[in-house]
């Protein structure tokens, strides 16, 4: 009986641990996908790591099997750049701002709600404290 391979061990050695086809880089959820189908083929050029729904459409064929060699192959660059775009000059505007209201002892919202606790306390008392 031949020796069990830890495929799973053998791909994530060897590639970057993130979905080659989508990005998707969450390693506790990532799979390792038999790109031929075979699942008795471990070969290190057979497997690939992938996303759950990556995966899922390795299978079905709704991505193609070179598609996924060549994803697999592609340097991995994350450019934050596209999703973050002004991120920071909003978050500097949004310290500028709380930096001014910190001269407040409380916020309108704070002070809204303690007034109401404090209303609500004199409308209601015990029954021991009414007789």
């Amino acid at each position: 009986m031949a020796a069990r391979v830890n495929y799973r061990k053998l791909a994530f050695e060897k590639y970057a641990h993130i979905c080659a086809y989508c990005g998707f880089g969450v390693e506790a959820v990532l799979e390792v996908a038999h790109i031929d189908g075979d699942r008795s083929n471990n070969e290190l050029a057979n497997l690939v790591i992938l996303c759950p729904n990556c995966h899922k459409m390795l299978d079905l064929d709704l991505i193609a099997e070179r598609v996924v060699r060549t994803m697999r192959r592609r340097k991995k660059i994350a450019d934050w750049s596209k999703r973050m775009k002004d991120a920071g000059t909003k978050a500097a505007e949004t310290r500028k701002k709380n930096a001014k209201k910190k001269g407040k002892a409380f916020s309108d919202r704070a002070r809204k709600a303690w007034e109401s606790r404090k209303r609500n306390a004199k409308a209601y008392r015990p029954r021991t404290e009414r007789a």
